[in-house]
């Protein structure tokens, strides 16, 4: 059995385009040392620009982080390698006028040993199910989660809230953004949720939950999944990828 096991999708929804966006990196070889990487995105623009933010931060991220000039130090790698990301977004945001204010979240997630590490900017989530609980690892960079860490709103009112898309922090936001940054330790049987906004939009984080452990989480079961948020109304682009530890390596 492979340590990790992998499995992820995205879906327009009813939207006219798909600005979500996620990939990943599982070395072989010599690059094995710097573990394996995943990353998803949700662009911010509402044209094409979206499209090309969640794309570019997904794909620039993974070739810094494997093959960039950096230190073999995994959390300053990992950290250099997002603030390089970031830059080359907001490089692109105003350099052309078809990218122009063009933005994304984008949340990332390496294993390497028995360690996970993340950093993170806006409002996808990085989720860990452990022993049937499921804790967000990741804060939401968004109005209604600071409404909410306020105790102003609950998680019910937020997932109506009528500003519940207003985000405070994106990469593209300047040329110095600074991630958050977690870190903690693997066990085998861990299942990491890597969600956009979308997934959340018709479903709660429990329903999330017990589909989760009471379906499971390949490719065809995460299509059910999306098929059903699509039945509940599917009004945004949807992208969930999961990673299961199977075994330490």
């Amino acid at each position: 059995m492979d340590a990790l096991q992998v499995h992820g999708l995205s879906d327009k929804g009813s939207r006219q385009n798909n600005e979500d966006y996620f990939g990943y990196y599982m070395p072989t070889g010599g690059l094995d040392r710097l573990g394996s990487l995943f990353a998803v995105s949700d662009g911010v623009g509402g044209s094409a620009a979206g499209e090309v933010a969640s794309a570019e931060a997904v794909n620039v991220l993974l070739q810094e982080y494997y093959f960039g000039d950096h230190t073999d130090k995994v959390p300053e790698r990992l950290k250099n390698a997002f603030r390089n990301t970031s830059l080359h977004i907001y490089d692109l945001s105003i350099s052309h006028s078809s990218t122009r204010h063009m933005k994304c979240t984008l949340s990332t997630l390496l294993l390497k040993q028995n360690r996970f590490f993340i950093t993170h900017v806006g409002d996808s989530k990085i989720m860990l199910l452990r022993d049937n609980d499921m804790i967000q690892l990741t804060k939401d960079h968004n109005l209604v989660g600071k409404l909410m860490r306020l105790g102003l709103v609950t998680a019910e009112e937020a997932r109506t809230h009528p500003n519940k898309n207003v985000l405070l922090k994106a990469v593209g936001d300047g040329p110095l953004l600074m991630p958050d940054f977690y870190s903690g330790v693997i066990r085998p049987g861990d299942l990491f949720c890597m969600i956009t906004d979308g997934i959340l939009e018709h479903a709660t984080h429990d329903e999330l939950k017990s589909f989760l452990i009471e379906q499971g989480s390949s490719t065809n079961e995460l299509a059910e999944l999306i098929a059903e948020l699509n039945r509940r109304g599917g009004q945004d682009n949807m992208t969930i990828m999961t990673v299961r530890v199977n075994r330490i390596y």
